[in-house]
């Protein structure tokens, strides 16, 4: 069963926990990658939301709801990746 143990933190244990985080190594390459991924997502967003709002025909639209989904599922898989990373670099931190 895999632990959750970053949902048992307080706020300021929390934040302490990202700022050593940040710091390591694997860290500083995991934000650059979760930048970019939400990076995605706000352009993604943007873009369906331009598309829907257009009015042009009926399938600009269905790929504006397309790319909306999409950007939810960005913005979603940004949020697990954070919270896994976290919550390993806390378990392995109190062994």
């Amino acid at each position: 069963m895999y632990k959750l143990k970053y949902y048992s933190l307080k706020k300021e244990e929390k934040e302490k926990l990202k700022k050593d985080f940040d710091n390591t190594e694997f860290g500083i390459r995991t934000n650059t990658r979760l930048k970019r991924i939400l990076v995605w997502g706000i352009l993604s967003l943007l873009f369906g939301l331009l598309l829907i709002f257009s009015h042009s025909n009926i399938w600009e639209i269905i790929s504006g709801i397309l790319l909306l989904i999409a950007s939810l599922v960005y913005f979603i898989g940004f949020y697990k990746i954070r919270i896994r990373n976290l919550n390993n670099y806390l378990i392995s931190k109190k062994k």
